[in-house]
């Protein structure tokens, strides 16, 4: 039916609706015949937008990215055009978080995260002597494993010194 309508649309001549206008409630999506002879109307890059809208943001695609194509009013497009709009808007932005998550991370980021990482690690090491002190009562502080704990925590806790001034400016 879908390449009836094309043929029919194509032998109307002057009123020929352009690829754009093109509902896609009148397109059977899987047919791939009919994609390509639709993508082969538009320029090649909204061609190129049209097929991957077919392929990636279709819910009925089995390449579904799993998340739909809306407007700003919250519907799905309804003409070709529309989809190839939403498609190129969605495509920029994930390309924009994929080049924010390529960019170099800033020394000062890097220093936050290993402070954060160094203050997870105290955490782990006073729950740790928390249970012994649950398990050994005021013997916790006369084991090994409590003297263990209280060198790393010293460790840990000299790292957080020197680390300070990256992480939180000098003079703080």
């Amino acid at each position: 039916m879908t390449r009836t309508f094309l043929l029919f649309v194509g032998l109307l001549g002057g009123c020929t609706p352009t690829a754009r206008d093109i509902a896609l409630s009148d397109i059977d999506l899987s047919n791939m015949q009919t994609v390509r002879t639709i993508r082969d109307q538009l320029s090649p890059q909204d061609g190129a937008a049209f097929a991957d809208y077919v392929v990636r943001h279709n819910i009925k695609s089995a390449n579904y990215c799993g998340q739909p194509l809306l407007n700003n009013d919250g519907e799905a497009p309804d003409t070709v055009g529309e989809a190839v709009d939403l498609t190129a808007r969605r495509d920029a932005a994930d390309r924009q978080v994929l080049v924010a998550a390529q960019r170099p991370t800033h020394p000062r980021e890097l220093a936050k995260d290993q402070w954060d990482r160094l203050i997870r690690n105290r955490d782990t090491i006073i729950d740790a002597q928390d249970r012994l002190r649950l398990q050994y009562g005021d013997n916790a502080k006369r084991r090994s494993d409590w003297i263990s704990l209280e060198t790393r925590i010293v460790e840990i806790d000299r790292k957080l010194v020197a680390m300070k001034p990256d992480v939180f400016g000098s003079g703080t």
